[in-house]
């Protein structure tokens, strides 16, 4: 009889349906993931505040920023977790998701230490100065 497992007697599970659905989840569950994470570092960018525009001071977004990327991260994680040792796109996701949290540290980073203020100036020097409002 096509379709039954003799051995379970059940109709429509085989072992080889049975491994490729768990894969299958995996990845899906893992591409949701990686994507929830790539959108909070889109987030991030455009939650960034654009000192070079021109002068005066601008709202202290630099918290906020920090918050996304780390959720971000743990995001990714999450999704390394789930399909890496399986998978190279999932390896090559977390790559890409790595590399462009490392790049918004990086601009980010000279605003951190106006953290517990809310605005943010730059001097002619090209550092942040901190204020509040």
């Amino acid at each position: 009889m096509e379709g039954v497992d003799s051995a379970a007697g059940t109709q429509g599970t085989r072992d080889g349906d049975a491994v490729w659905g768990d894969t299958a989840a995996r990845g899906c569950t893992a591409a949701v993931v990686f994507a929830a994470g790539a959108c909070l570092v889109m987030l991030g960018f455009l939650a960034t505040m654009d000192m070079e525009s021109g002068p005066g001071l601008r709202d202290n977004t630099a918290p906020l920023v920090v918050y996304l990327c780390a959720l971000a991260a743990l995001l990714a994680a999450g999704g390394v977790a789930v399909a890496a040792r399986r998978s190279r796109a999932a390896r090559g996701a977390a790559l890409c998701l790595a590399a462009l949290l490392a790049w918004r540290m990086c601009t980010v980073a000279p605003a951190l230490h106006c953290w517990s203020h809310n605005s943010v100036g730059r001097a002619d020097d090209g550092s942040y100065l901190c204020y509040d409002r």
